[in-house]
């Protein structure tokens, strides 16, 4: 089971701003060449993003499949051509803005007769001429001055190699592109991840299965560690439009539609899969809850409810790193506090964010639902903000006593960043790896879980550094002992897209749990048995009746059944015979 991916597209978030956050806030995923280029990256995101016209929002996607009786799955090749057209076009973009600089700057030689320092476009279109083996000399950096008639030839040259057809050596699909000669270099998987985005959320689904649930290159077909694929995905759907959008932009109506429309799409896409099993979880924002209520209109978590209730989720998602602690945001409204700048924005005070996610935390205690929240400090909406993020703001949550036995998820485990990188400047200093804060939360509460999402510090391409890692959990392992049965696999799709060996994740995280103090029957619960214990799936419940009422004329039920109660468990059998959880 992999218990931690998305499968949003481009029109499920704000670009601009999801795209800075992305490539700007990362300190383990630096881009190559300084500030400069790092804007320009951004620049060209949004623009092979934006170009493509035809990535279809939820609202649409949900007409083309409402007829449908299962999911289509398109061939590798033509999605690939559909990214490819989008990437060029943004390549297109940035060659253009580079011959326009390399002109201004044949004609501003300095008095000592040097040119001005080349600009982040051009170092960056230099940087991707030369991953992808391109030789390129823009305009004004010899002296060169391209003909008009040639613009984007560069462009297009480069888009034709980072989807060459030589790249494709069998069934085309995102993952041989990623296995490029050099698997250190970033830009363009960045670029192809972009491209990725504009697809459909059905075909950005097709590729996680065709990635994950059907093949695993390096395994034995004896293999007891999941040698036979992912067969369960619990994607979340994220809402950060109020946190990334400027107060003017916000559309309180359209986006409250747009998420309900996700919800609904992704409800008929887990209904109509045959590939793999589908447990969602939904996205609640407490600031649109807070602000939806200061409006008039309260019934926002009611729709996140629905979702759980009769739609197949399984839960719900949070994401503090956007402005908001998990409890205790009235901080934020002591005589000179610093306010999250969208509380500023919208009006909205920090008690009544607090509000809104004790009506969450009640009635998931009350009725079994499990929470899955972002426990890496990355993807801040604003400077300092990715803290939110550190595992021991949850204990005023779980040290209230209606709210102990919730079932959390912190999620993005394993990398020991505090401990190993510097704090940002300016923000409040941490040495304390928030997988000791989430060990400490594990020790004292018993539905207290974290997953493995985005675990690259393991991963082939990242081999310098994996030793360091799992001897990092080893000592945890050694000092917090129930920890083993708390950890889950997850793979963080399609934000892993922007890994160049995004493919071989499975296995590399396979490969680490082997190499680790871990027994094999652990091993073997971290891919499995301890997600679904923490889905509440483990036993007859609330959790159970839902997703059996969802799943039951579904064809897929039997492999929920199948995994709930294996026909072995029989005491799993008698406790159902006697009526006993």
């Amino acid at each position: 089971m992999d218990i931690h991916n998305h499968i949003f597209n481009a029109t499920d978030v704000p670009i601009p701003g999801f795209v800075e956050q992305v490539l700007l806030r990362d300190p383990e995923t630096p881009v190559p060449g300084g500030p400069s280029v790092a804007r320009s990256l951004v620049d060209l995101v949004v623009d092979i993003v934006l170009a493509a016209r035809g990535t279809p929002t939820a609202s649409e996607e949900l007409i083309e499949i409402a007829e449908l009786q299962r999911l289509p799955i398109r061939d590798g090749g033509d999605l690939l051509i559909q990214d490819r057209r989008s990437v060029e076009a943004g390549l297109v973009a940035l060659e253009s803005r580079v011959d326009a600089a390399g002109r201004v700057r044949q004609g501003a030689f300095a008095t000592d007769g040097t040119l001005p320092p080349a600009t982040g476009d051009e170092i960056l279109f230099t940087l991707l001429a030369a991953e992808s083996d391109i030789p390129v000399n823009p305009v004004g950096l010899a002296g060169n001055v391209r003909d008009v008639a040639r613009a984007g030839d560069q462009a297009r040259q480069i888009a034709d190699a980072i989807y060459a057809d030589e790249a494709l050596p069998d069934a085309p699909s995102f993952k041989s592109l990623s296995e490029r000669r050099n698997p250190d270099q970033s830009l363009v998987q960045t670029l192809m991840w972009a491209g990725l985005l504009t697809r459909s959320r059905v075909d950005i689904l097709g590729e996680l299965i065709r990635l994950y649930a059907h093949q695993t290159a390096q395994a034995s077909t004896n293999d007891p560690l999941g040698s036979n694929g992912i067969k369960v995905f619990s994607p979340s759907l994220v809402d950060f439009t109020y946190w990334l959008r400027a107060g003017q932009d916000r559309d309180a109506d359209r986006s409250g539609r747009d998420i309900t429309d996700q919800i609904d799409l992704l409800s008929r896409m887990a209904l109509l899969e045959r590939g793999a099993l589908i447990l969602p979880f939904a996205p609640f924002c407490p600031l649109r809850a807070a602000y939806y209520r200061k409006n008039g209109n309260s019934s926002w978590l009611q729709t996140i409810q629905k979702s759980v209730e009769s739609q197949g989720f399984a839960g719900i998602k949070l994401y503090p790193p956007m402005g908001f602690l998990p409890l205790g945001n009235d901080r934020f409204d002591a005589p000179g506090a610093r306010r999250p700048r969208a509380l500023r924005e919208l009006g909205v005070t920090g008690q009544e964010i607090d509000n809104e996610l004790r009506a969450l935390y009640d009635w998931c205690a009350a009725e079994d639902v499990p929470i899955k929240t972002h426990g890496n400090n990355s993807l801040g909406a604003d400077a300092c903000t990715g803290q939110n993020a550190s595992a021991a703001n949850w204990e005023p949550v779980l040290e209230t006593p209606a709210w102990s036995n919730l079932r959390l998820n912190i999620a993005h485990f394993g990398g020991f960043d505090e401990e190993r990188f510097r704090t940002a400047p300016g923000c409040p200093i941490q040495t304390q790896a928030y997988e000791w804060q989430a060990a400490e939360l594990i020790a004292k509460y018993d539905n207290v879980y974290v997953d493995l999402g985005y675990w690259t510090d393991v991963t082939d391409s990242n081999r310098v550094q994996s030793q360091e890692i799992i001897d990092l959990l080893d000592n945890l392992l050694d000092q917090r002992e129930n920890l083993k049965s708390r950890l889950m696999y997850g793979s963080d799709w399609t934000m892993l897209g922007r890994e160049n060996q995004h493919a071989s994740y499975y296995n590399d995280v396979r490969n680490a749990l082997k190499a680790s103090a871990l027994e094999e029957s652990d091993q073997i619960a971290i891919l499995g048995a301890n997600a679904l214990r923490y889905l509440g799936l483990d036993r007859r419940g609330k959790q159970y009746s839902r997703l059996k009422g969802f799943f039951e004329d579904a064809p897929q039920y039997n492999t929920i059944v199948a995994l709930i109660r294996p026909p072995s468990n029989l005491v799993a059998l008698a406790r159902d015979a006697l009526g006993q959880r």
